[in-house]
């Protein structure tokens, strides 16, 4: 945490700038905070102002900050439950190649479930610890599993 701190800090570079002074491409009017909703979840989002007066060596520390993250991201999915990983790859895999009905009850279930394992970092709820349940069947699973890979 402390590392991350000192970087921030260094990303400003001794430079004290008027936030005045930023210009700012950000219609806050208009900005959409809310970007979808799910089971007890809601995602937010928020503007950055001041991003695009930053200079290309701090967009390319936030890069690599942002892809250490993902890094890790795997390292606490695998602490969590031995199995998170693969049950994340699996059901990713099934989101980017399914080619069936994408509009049925059970679909939506699975997307539904796939955001709650993403939002919780595994298979368990992300305050509570209760394991996380699907809403669709077994059956349906199965299904959609042997039409992405049908060996």
């Amino acid at each position: 945490m402390l590392t991350t701190i000192f970087l921030f800090a260094a990303c400003n570079e001794g430079k004290k700038t008027d936030t005045e002074t930023i210009a700012d491409d950000i219609d806050y009017t208009t900005f959409e905070y809310k970007v979808d909703r799910f089971a007890d979840i809601e995602i937010l989002r928020y503007p950055v102002s001041g991003f695009n007066s930053l200079s290309l060596q701090q967009k390319e520390l936030i890069y690599y900050l942002s892809q250490a993250a993902l890094e890790g991201r795997d390292i606490l999915w695998d602490q969590h439950n031995r199995y998170n990983l693969t049950i994340r790859r699996v059901c990713e895999g099934l989101y980017e190649n399914y080619m069936g009905d994408k509009s049925s009850d059970d679909w939506k279930n699975f997307e539904t479930y796939l955001k709650q394992i993403w939002m919780a970092n595994g298979i368990h709820h992300h305050y509570s610890e209760d394991k996380i349940m699907p809403q669709f069947s077994q059956e349906y699973f199965t299904t959609i599993v042997k039409s992405v890979d049908p060996g």
